[in-house]
């Protein structure tokens, strides 16, 4: 997902076209290599715009992108409903924790390769078991767990932070506070006390970028609260050993947070028939899982270029909680609740403390609010606000940098994976158009939400025909949504079929997984982001309730 791209895990010297200093010798850099949805595309990568007498085909290319993508603004949330989705607001997170989940490169800080061919490694999984909560398990990463309540040392819990009083960095009253912050530790050499809090601090958690936003850390954390209570109940419940506890509850959240990616977030992402051909069976096993190479490498087409409709689902101004009704959050200030970004606002005050009702609630009449819709226009910190950089340090929207990288790491245009993906259902009967020309433009729809907006956007894309015919992956995905997808309720075909093909990949062919025994199992309880998010809250889900659904799994 977005943010973190100022930090060092979205830096690196790799191999990439802007690694040439002229365009000649193009064709002589190392090649990246990952695994590749569609192997026959490796040697396809999408042209770069033709070279002028005054400019080269990379900075041609970079002047067409800052063109169009200073156009990609869409308006404030809120003008009109139909500026919505009918996904609420937080399966926008909930999708960037299931992506760090699968995806950890680690391309980033590596000297540049030497030879022709540089293999692109993954530091995750990959096989979504959690990773990102539970890392390497308390005997590899012990830094990470605390004990149990009694003589027992066995670590099997998660240490859990406190919030701050409102503005003051002294930690809030544990007894009279309901909100909870991840654990952070002072990284300045000295040590912590209540009265004098130092800084920097940093997240004591498996995977650092779960800590880029307030909605993403506050999932984590719940997911650490979540686990702590399970474990509890376990060994007040029978269960003498701690050891056994933390495996029992691992298992079961696990299969849960499996069942929920499946059931309630791909359902919600993807077209209903690429759903049903990857996801459509007892077990959720469809006829499209049979066809996929084992995931033994990073998808590019996936990391690069799919993962990114998630910055069109982003907001520009948030609810956050009761207190924030009458003043939302802009993204900004969402932000900076994070220990990525110099002057971070953490430990996170006891008034921003997340309230998920707000993002995520089974309840027709619910206060959640909903995502955007996924098209070209994006809020404007991802547009227009400079929030990532390229490698040499210039600073660039996310906007401008999702469309670079796929021009910069060589992957296929937009058109040339959806006649792959079109070859590929053929046998299913499933219709996936080739959009270019005209359909690159914006929509009937969009002109009518976004009148000035969608006509200077328009005007951009027609200024650099190029683009409408050879798209690069990240925009073709948000404007076939905007015109396959429902309006952008929903991804089109292809978004849908390399998202599907990668998360089903992960899920069922994954050979690496840290959590073999963490089965996916189709009964299990919950099955949507609510209910999981509700096993944090007694007064929803009591003790005995959550007792009797993880016994009934018969996880043994």
């Amino acid at each position: 997902m977005l943010h973190g791209e100022t930090s060092s895990f979205e830096a690196a010297n790799i191999p990439n076209r802007s690694n040439q200093s002229s365009d000649h010798g193009l064709n002589d850099q190392p090649t990246l290599q990952g695994m590749r949805l569609f192997p026959s595309l490796a040697d396809m990568p999408i042209a770069l715009f033709a070279a002028t007498e005054n400019e080269s085909a990379i900075d041609r290319t970079k002047a067409a992108l800052l063109d169009i993508t200073a156009e990609m603004v869409g308006p404030i949330d809120g003008l009109e409903d139909r500026d919505l989705s009918p996904t609420p607001a937080g399966f926008t997170y909930f999708g960037q924790f299931v992506f760090h989940d699968i995806v950890f490169s680690q391309i980033f800080g590596l000297p540049q390769p030497a030879g022709k061919i540089h293999h692109l490694k993954n530091a995750s999984s990959q096989g979504l078991d959690l990773s990102g909560l539970y890392g390497r398990g308390p005997t590899v990463d012990a830094h990470l767990y605390d004990y149990p309540d009694g003589a027992d040392f066995t670590a099997c819990r998660f240490p859990i932070g406190l919030p701050c009083m409102k503005d003051t960095m002294l930690p809030v009253d544990r007894r009279v506070a309901p909100g909870r912050d991840l654990p952070r530790i002072d990284m300045s050499g000295g040590f912590i006390n209540a009265e004098s809090r130092r800084a920097p601090y940093r997240p004591l958690v498996a995977d650092p970028r779960n800590d880029d936003n307030l909605v993403l850390s506050q999932l984590l954390c719940t997911l650490m609260c979540i686990h702590n209570r399970i474990v509890d109940l376990l060994l007040g419940s029978g269960t003498s050993d701690p050891a056994e506890a933390y495996r029992r509850a691992r298992i079961y959240l696990t299969s849960v947070y499996r069942t929920v990616i499946i059931n309630d977030y791909l359902r919600k992402i993807l077209a209903p028939e690429i759903w049903d051909h990857f996801f459509a069976s007892d077990d959720f096993q469809g006829k499209g899982v049979s066809a996929l190479e084992t995931f033994n490498a990073l998808p590019l087409e996936f990391t690069f270029g799919a993962s990114r409709f998630a910055h069109a689902m982003v907001r520009q101004f948030y609810v956050v909680n009761d207190s924030s009704v009458g003043t939302p959050a802009n993204l900004r200030k969402m932000l900076s609740f994070s220990s990525l970004r110099p002057g971070g606002e953490i430990p996170i005050p006891e008034n921003w403390v997340v309230d998920w009702s707000r993002f995520a609630s089974a309840d027709p009449e619910s206060k959640a609010q909903s995502a955007r819709r996924i098209s070209p226009f994006l809020s404007k910190e991802l547009s227009i606000a400079g929030l990532s950089a390229e490698l040499n340090g210039t600073v660039r929207p996310v906007a401008f940098m999702d469309c670079w990288r796929c021009y910069d790491l060589g992957l296929p245009s937009g058109q040339d994976l959806a006649g792959a993906v079109k070859a590929a259902l053929v046998d299913d009967a499933i219709d996936v158009p080739v959009l270019a020309g005209d359909d690159m433009l914006p929509t009937a729809a969009c002109a009518e939400r976004y009148v000035y907006n969608a006509g200077r956007l328009r005007a951009a894309l027609q200024r650099n025909p190029q683009f409408l015919a050879q798209t690069p992956l990240s925009y073709y995905i948000i404007q076939e949504a905007s015109v396959l997808g429902g309006d952008g309720s929903h991804l089109g075909p292809v978004g849908s079929y390399v998202v599907g093909a990668t998360i089903a990949s992960a899920l069922f062919k994954a050979p690496d997984t840290n959590f073999s025994s963490g089965r996916l199992i189709a009964d299990v309880k919950p099955k949507t982001l609510a209910g999981l998010l509700d096993l944090n809250d007694t007064a929803k889900v009591p003790d005995e309730v959550l007792v009797g659904m993880i016994n009934s799994q018969g996880f043994e």
